[in-house]
């Protein structure tokens, strides 16, 4: 049997830098997840700029849009019936934006429990990725408690992704699994800038031994 590279990110909170974030992975090739909160749109309360319901199947075309929590709250701080209306709330109203049913998810704030899981197993969603990081490219055993490779600031990334680039799978399929927020990029640091996001995608694209997917399809392999 053959083993496979995958690569794969995961982005959260439908912030307007998505966009600029999206044209670079399209132009690189590369595939990621946004993860949404409905509640967090310019339809709602205080979200203007936020990617809004009509723009989202055309900015997000060819990615992945996964759930996020409707207010993005903290599910440690939450009654089990908070947590169930926040989670379903949010798939209901994506899935009715986009036209599908949604099937992925991120835990907000990373925070979650068994309640949480069983909520989004009852509800149709085949994986929910979490805040930690596994700095490895080990390939999730829960899908439902996801733990991807790292943030994109971390500092050993570049090390990782060399590391990737030249390895050959021999035990098992491997992942590298990277997440983050496009504010951050905005906002600018050393492992956080437009510039340091073109690099490492310009590092990661191009290899005919790496397939470049969503998380979902990633976890529906």
């Amino acid at each position: 049997m053959a083993y496979k590279k995958y690569f794969t990110m995961s982005y959260d909170d439908n912030d307007p830098n998505d966009r600029i974030f999206v044209s670079m992975l399209n132009h690189y090739g590369l595939k990621c997840t946004f993860n949404v909160n409905c509640g967090y749109t310019p339809q709602s309360y205080d979200r203007q700029n936020r990617v809004s319901f009509d723009e989202m199947a055309e900015v997000y075309k060819g990615h992945e849009v996964a759930c996020h929590g409707y207010y993005h709250g903290r599910y440690s701080e939450m009654t089990n019936e908070e947590i169930e209306e926040d989670i379903v709330k949010d798939i209901e109203k994506l899935s009715e934006v986009m036209g599908y049913r949604i099937k992925g998810f991120a835990y907000p704030f990373g925070t979650y429990n068994d309640y949480c899981v069983d909520v989004l197993r009852n509800n149709g969603i085949v994986y929910a990725r979490t805040a930690s990081s596994a700095y490895n490219f080990s390939v999730p055993q829960k899908p439902l408690e996801a733990i991807p490779t790292c943030h994109h600031s971390w500092e050993g990334l570049p090390k990782l992704i060399e590391d990737f680039v030249n390895a050959e799978p021999t035990d098992g399929d491997m992942l590298l699994y990277v997440w983050g927020h496009t504010i951050d990029i905005a906002n600018g640091g050393e492992y956080s800038n437009w510039e340091y996001i073109e690099k490492i995608f310009k590092r990661l694209s191009g290899h005919k031994d790496i397939e470049y997917v969503t998380n979902l399809q990633f976890f529906e392999r």
